[in-house]
């Protein structure tokens, strides 16, 4: 009759196998209940946030027009508690010197208010249409620490930060990272002045492909997020 027993180090090596495959299996859940926890402390990284739209217009003929300002859309049945925040301002008209365009005054797009808040918070702004027909739409986006009404040019001409929105597809933004809250913490957010044209390649440079051309002008949309 056929011997079919395991010797004492063949059971020995069989345990060792289970054991292992165990650890294994307990490896495998634990990285991924990591991943789970991950994911859940990025997603909460961002809170509820408020938004609101703002548009530029375009004089083909040269001369400044009156700014045109989209109001926010309607509320939702659950609206964010800091859909109140941010608030359109203004719109930045922009004006051509033949193919160059211009902007001729500071434009405060955006008011933050955050002076009854606590945490940190960013403020993001995208390109909210198709932009077209323009041969290069680059625009710096500039923080003024003060209230949109209370901003004057010398702020403008040094903002507490800057970001650069270079608008070559329908997924362009700038972003404001790190806004403190508190008393007397209120921005605003717009784009200084660029005069006699807009030619700054490390910030605004804009071009239309003709001096008849009527580029189609860019809607935008602020974002205002707690992140901290």
């Amino acid at each position: 009759m056929m011997d079919i027993g395991a010797t004492t180090d063949e059971l020995a090596s069989i345990e060792m196998d289970a054991e292992t495959s165990t650890r294994r299996r307990r490896r495998s859940r634990a990285r991924t209940w990591l991943a789970f926890g991950l994911v859940g402390l990025m997603m909460g990284a961002v809170w509820a946030v408020g938004i609101a739209t703002s548009t530029a217009t375009v004089d083909a003929a040269g001369a400044t027009v009156a700014a045109q300002v989209f109001n926010t859309a309607p509320p939702v049945a659950s609206a964010s508690q800091y859909a109140g925040l941010v608030a359109e301002s203004n719109a930045v008209v922009i004006d051509f010197a033949g193919t160059w365009g211009l902007i001729a005054a500071d434009a405060d797009m955006f008011d933050v208010t955050l002076t009854a808040e606590t945490g940190t918070y960013f403020v993001a702004v995208f390109l909210n249409n198709d932009a077209t027909g323009w041969a290069a739409l680059q625009l710096e986006f500039a923080q003024v620490n003060k209230t949109c009404l209370a901003a004057l040019p010398a702020d403008w001409a040094t903002p507490a930060a800057t970001s650069v929105m270079v608008i070559e597809t329908a997924d362009a933004w700038a972003v404001f990272p790190a806004l403190a809250s508190g008393v007397g913490k209120d921005y605003c957010i717009g784009i200084a002045a660029a005069t006699p044209k807009a030619n700054d390649t490390a910030g605004t440079y804009i071009r239309r492909p003709s001096g008849s051309a009527d580029p189609t002008p860019p809607v935008f949309i602020a974002l205002l997020g707690r992140t901290a």
